[in-house]
């Protein structure tokens, strides 16, 4: 599986682009990258951007070896993350992901998930 990843961030950034390719191995390294970030969480440290990222990807991974649908997956990514767990500008960073898959199958698929992370407002110590 092929996946380009396309990043939109604050109006006023440049995109960026990730391209990953699963082959079988992959898939065990991505499987401990997120067991890496999940223990993050779970002792409540924040995770950055590239590991944010991760947590989508994997979640788009997952739901599609599950025969899942686009309109089926994008309303759930918005509650995989919170601001709070997340480092101070990931949130207005990942305004918009867009993930162009290419299954082993060849068939291509398009998901874009608009604001997958809230951005709340940040409250400054005086």
């Amino acid at each position: 599986m092929d996946v380009t990843v396309i990043v939109q961030g604050e109006p006023d950034t440049v995109p960026f682009t990730r391209i990953f390719r699963f082959y079988k191995a992959d898939y065990i390294i991505l499987s401990k990258v997120i067991k890496s970030i999940s223990d993050k969480l779970s002792n409540e440290m924040r995770i950055n951007l590239n590991e944010a990222l991760y947590v989508y990807l994997n979640y788009i991974i997952k739901e599609l070896r599950l025969h899942r649908k686009a309109n089926e997956i994008i309303p759930y990514a918005s509650t995989l993350l919170s601001p709070e767990q997340v480092m101070i500008g990931v949130p207005e960073s990942l305004r918009k992901i867009s993930f162009s898959i290419l299954k082993p199958t060849s068939q291509r698929l398009k998901i874009t998930i608009k604001k997958p992370i809230s951005t709340s407002g940040y409250i400054l110590a005086p």
